[in-house]
């Protein structure tokens, strides 16, 4: 099992105008030092960011990547593998958006662009979370273009399957060794009264779509794959996705206390949903199992943190490391955990809608440009776990 700690580096669109960059908000992007850092902990990956927002002006433009070219080669001479992310909960320039109809071509040109460039990156993970990223975008209203429209989202999810599709045989192109890394959010749905069962049926279909999509799964006779023609997407453009299907080489699993959830019939006659932990007891590995028995692939958590004090923070960590190394020890394909969020974070308690500063810190304390990260209790847990330690009590 690797251990991987990663900087959080969102670069959402909230709407047509404001952008939030997580990279600057929590002076990551202009340390460098920073770097030094995530190898003093001994780990062998991190998830790196070179962003399309960050990189163009505009879907047709050549990227400019001297700031990842800085970074990426830093990271190798310090012997640290670089996971390369290309949209992180992002939804491109601006002149595109998850539901432009050229917005997997423009992606693909992208993503071609940066293996050009970097053609020794072994691992590529090229949209961070679709599935969460569409539905933010299309159901919820929170992130650009600010839809609650089925229609929207059944574009959206298609548009980012065929993105990742065509992304990573652009990258292949000039990588042929490269590993497809796809991460997405470990969810569960439980219905706490007979009514909701429908709905939360669908849930549980669709919290699997973005792998069902990119492993060619959506095809006549797949639970959604009517919800999808119903909602506006033809079916020439999900036999070109089934076409191109490609199973990723690793899945990493993102599990927060919150992931699972409990629903009910709510006052007013719509559906409530809270965290399932109110009603019982909750853990990844029913999840994880329950996953791998569904694709069978080789999977990791790539994103442990939680919202706590430095103790608590390190005791998840400890606690997922747990989870997956009894997944492991009954034969399952675990490759890795990932520490989350490594210079923290800022106002992702409104998943940053709103600008209050709310800072959270990661495996390093949050720091302002210009300053240096102090190490956290999960800056010593990440390296015990790199050293293969028992946990400090």
């Amino acid at each position: 099992m690797e251990i991987w700690a990663s900087p959080e580096p969102t670069v959402a669109r909230i709407d047509a105008t404001t952008y939030r960059d997580q990279l600057d908000e929590t002076g990551h992007g202009a340390r460098e030092d920073d770097l030094d850092l995530l190898a003093s902990l001994g780990i062998a990956a991190t998830r790196y960011p070179v962003l399309w927002e960050k990189s163009v002006r505009s879907k047709r433009d050549a990227p400019d990547l001297a700031w990842a070219a800085r970074r990426l080669e830093r990271l190798r001479e310090l012997g640290i593998e670089s996971v390369v992310t290309l949209l992180h909960h992002g939804s491109g320039p601006a002149d595109t958006s998850l539901i432009d109809p050229e917005f997997p071509e423009a992606f693909a040109r992208y993503a071609g662009a940066v293996a050009r460039r970097f053609p020794w990156v072994r691992r590529w993970t090229p949209i961070n979370e679709p599935l969460t990223t569409a539905r933010f975008s299309t159901l919820y209203g929170l992130w650009y273009p600010n839809l609650r429209d089925d229609g929207a989202f059944a574009r959206a999810i298609v548009n980012e399957a065929l993105a990742l599709l065509l992304g990573m045989a652009a990258i292949r192109a000039h990588a042929p060794q490269a590993a497809f890394v796809l991460t997405e959010d470990l969810q569960s749905f439980t219905a706490l009264e007979p009514s909701v069962e429908p709905y939360v049926a669908h849930l549980r279909e669709r919290m699997y779509f973005s792998l069902d999509l990119v492993c060619g799964r959506v095809v006549p006779g797949h639970a959604l794959y009517g919800y999808l023609i119903d909602n506006g997407v033809a079916r020439v453009t999900l036999e070109r996705v089934a076409r191109l299907a490609c199973a990723p080489d690793l899945v990493g699993w993102n599990y927060y206390p919150n992931s699972e959830r409990a629903l009910r019939r709510g006052a007013a006659g719509g559906i409530d949903d809270v965290p399932a932990r109110f009603h019982r007891a909750t853990s990844p590995r029913p999840l994880l199992r329950a996953a791998h028995e569904r694709f069978g692939l080789p999977f990791g958590l790539s994103e442990a943190h939680i919202n706590a004090n430095e103790h608590a923070r390190a005791r998840w960590l400890y606690d997922r490391f747990d989870d997956l190394a009894a997944l492991r020890d009954e034969g399952l394909p675990v490759r890795m955990l990932g520490a989350w969020a490594a210079f923290g974070l800022v106002d992702w308690d409104s998943l940053l809608t709103r600008r209050e500063g709310f800072r959270e810190d990661g495996v390093f304390a949050f720091a302002w440009p210009g300053e240096t990260p102090r190490e956290t209790a999960v800056a010593t847990a990440v390296r015990a776990l790199c050293a293969r330690l028992a946990p400090v009590a």
